[in-house]
């Protein structure tokens, strides 16, 4: 068994519910920081870690009549959006049945339909969401963090 992983082993869950129309998945995420400048030097003396940003996932596909992106992408109708609810996206490997990475919290942001004329069309969305985690194990507050009550 191969310990690299393609494209083809790689399914994306939104809730647990298989969204096969993607052909790509990128999950970003930054660390805040600050760089500490003093009086009496050019370069900064430290940089300072100040946050972890919320994670970024962007993922492209088919477009699929019945199957748009209000289906299982699961971008909201207008109507929708007082109710809706964030969800969790999965990344599974297939041939292990290994979970690579999980984000919490997601949320869509953008989406985009392309339609060609000599092409398959395609749907691209972007969403945001609060934490990533991957095979090293759960990202969580440390204990004393503040949250909403």
């Amino acid at each position: 068994m191969s310990k690299v992983v393609t494209g083809a082993r790689a399914k994306c869950y939104i809730d647990n519910q298989l969204v096969g129309i993607f052909e790509s998945c990128s999950v970003s995420n930054s660390t805040g920081v600050e760089a500490i400048h003093l009086l009496g030097r050019y370069s900064p003396d430290e940089i300072a870690i100040t946050s972890k940003e919320a994670v970024n996932v962007s993922c492209s596909g088919f477009r699929v009549v019945g199957n748009g992106k209000h289906v299982l992408p699961k971008v909201p109708k207008i109507q929708d959006l007082l109710a809706f609810e964030p969800f969790t996206m999965t990344i599974v490997d297939r041939q292990t049945g290994e979970t690579m990475e999980t984000i919490l919290g997601c949320v869509p942001t953008t989406d985009n339909t392309n339609y060609n004329a000599k092409a398959t069309s395609r749907v691209s969305i972007n969403y945001m969401g609060i934490r990533a985690s991957d095979e090293s194990g759960a990202q969580d507050e440390g204990t004393g963090a503040v949250s909403l009550p």
